[in-house]
């Protein structure tokens, strides 16, 4: 399982890997975090549904507010990490490479566990980049909108960046393990893709706007729901 893992990390090294995926990464988060403190409103209630939060200024200015951008990238950043271990998966399939590696590691289950491993390890380092990009944009956009920022900085802000942290790691940790499934039963980049995206993104969209229940039970949502820590529909 180790050297399956130390492959895999070599082969996420590539250039169209660490700069394509950066840059999506950094557009995601940054997106999600200036809509975050643009929309917000200076009086009223958060209003909250399962796919976004409209926040307030008093909000913001709460321990949690810090991340609170990076917490509504979640649902974006789990899409991403979904092709990434899909992808990665079925490109073994395509190239003709899973049949060299199961003649140097014949246990596919140490494989193929090596492998995913080594996918949560890049997720989980890329989550971190996530959260101090969309830290450091919080900054200027809370000063420019007048949203006092002491409270991110003391013991609770700290809590509240970890668990967030968390929050958003086991979300896309999700969303990576259906698209890495996914890959294994159907094989197909092309497919699979078509199949993922259809599903998590429009379909689920139509999906919930004409069942209540949906956010209770489909995927993505229900990941989405994981990396904000809850909403009105689905409880922390």
């Amino acid at each position: 399982m180790i050297r399956s893992f130390r492959s895999e990390l070599l082969k996420l090294r590539r250039p169209s890997v660490i700069f394509g995926g950066g840059a999506v990464l950094a557009g995601f988060t940054v997106l999600a975090t200036v809509l975050t403190f643009t929309t917000a409103t200076a009086t009223g209630t958060a209003a909250q549904n399962g796919r976004y939060a409209t926040s307030t200024f008093a909000g913001l200015a709460g321990a949690n507010g810090l991340t609170r951008g990076f917490a509504n990238a979640a649902g974006l950043l789990g899409i991403l990490v979904f092709v990434l271990f899909l992808t990665s998966m079925t490109s073994e399939y395509s190239h003709g490479t899973l049949r060299v590696l199961l003649t140097r590691q014949p246990r596919r289950a140490r494989l193929l566990g090596g492998k995913f491993l080594a996918l949560v390890a890049v997720a989980a380092a890329a989550m971190v980049a996530a959260l101090l990009l969309s830290a450091a944009v919080a900054i200027p956009l809370a000063h420019s909108r007048g949203i006092a920022t002491t409270g991110w900085f003391t013991v609770g802000g700290l809590g509240h960046l970890a668990s967030n942290y968390g929050n958003a790691l086991l979300a896309v940790v999700f969303f990576g393990t259906a698209g890495f499934a996914l890959a294994v039963l159907m094989r197909s980049t092309v497919l699979a893709l078509g199949v993922g995206l259809a599903w998590l993104l429009p379909l689920e969209n139509i999906v919930q706007n004409s069942w209540a229940g949906s956010g209770h039970w489909l995927p993505g949502l229900l990941f989405g729901a994981v990396g904000r820590g809850g909403t009105n529909i689905v409880l922390p």
